[in-house]
């Protein structure tokens, strides 16, 4: 829920925008992503037919008011423009009755899938100017690993992909030269009731949700379309199966060298 009479401000977001921009890793983008899905944004409007606040400022819609939002230019593209608080959004203009609607990150993501014409939206844009396009909404609302259990009754087949994804295992390959903690990774088919996905399983030490998003980041974008994908960290059981079973796609090699 949205506390209209507090002050819109979000921190954690702003902390999180500046430290991935003072310095990349994967766990950073993580934390902006996290921050954004959380976050409450200012979006500046205008009504049709005009509205008059009352005198404590706020507006009562009226069936059939069309709200009206604004665009930014940027690129050669238009996006639509968001605030993270009220300074962010006096960079733009600085006007006493300014109207604004509070939007959340899924109702930013909604009005960019409604309104063609905005090419993604954008975070303080003349401030941070921080872009985010319909393909990065995507990848930040697939599923990064979600936890599963196999009923008793469920068939579970697992195989080499007949057209094997090495568009794929090669981008991710590339990507864990990178990462210190990850020492193997694994790809196989899986048939989970009925289901076909690819499922990688990994080998590594630290942060679960870090290193399963990063490999996301750079996983999804050579999916094809329908083709969905499923990630599992080595463990005794199932997982430890498909190690035994199957070669590696990406080894560590010792010391460090790649």
């Amino acid at each position: 829920m949205i506390d209209v009479n507090q002050p819109v401000t979000n921190p954690e977001l702003v902390a999180a925008i500046e430290s991935v921009r003072t310095k990349y890793s994967p766990e950073a983008e993580s934390a902006v992503i996290h921050a954004l899905k959380k976050a409450h944004f200012l979006s500046p409007v205008t009504f049709t037919p005009p509205l008059e606040p009352s005198i404590d400022g706020k507006i009562a819609l009226e069936q059939d008011t069309a709200i009206n939002f604004f665009g930014y230019s940027s690129e050669n593209s238009e996006f639509l423009p968001v605030f993270t608080d009220w300074d962010e959004l006096r960079k733009w203009r600085n006007i006493p009755d300014e109207q604004t609607l509070i939007t959340s990150y899924d109702d930013v993501c909604t009005l960019i899938q409604e309104k063609s014409h905005f090419a993604g939206f954008v975070v303080n844009p003349w401030g941070h100017n921080l872009l985010i396009t319909p393909e990065l909404i995507q990848r930040f609302n697939t599923p990064v690993s979600t936890p599963w259990t196999v009923k008793e009754e469920t068939q579970v087949l697992i195989g080499p992909p007949a057209n094997y994804p090495h568009g794929l295992t090669n981008a991710v390959s590339n990507y864990l030269k990178t990462q210190k903690n990850v020492k193997r990774a694994y790809l196989v088919l899986m048939n989970r009731g009925g289901e076909s996905s690819f499922l990688i399983v990994v080998d590594f030490t630290g942060d679960r949700d870090a290193t399963f998003s990063g490999i996301a980041a750079v996983a999804v974008p050579h999916l094809q379309k329908g083709e969905l994908l499923d990630m599992i960290p080595l463990e005794p059981g199932f997982a430890e199966t498909v190690a035994n079973d199957y070669q590696p796609f990406y080894k560590r090699k010792a010391f460090g060298l790649f």
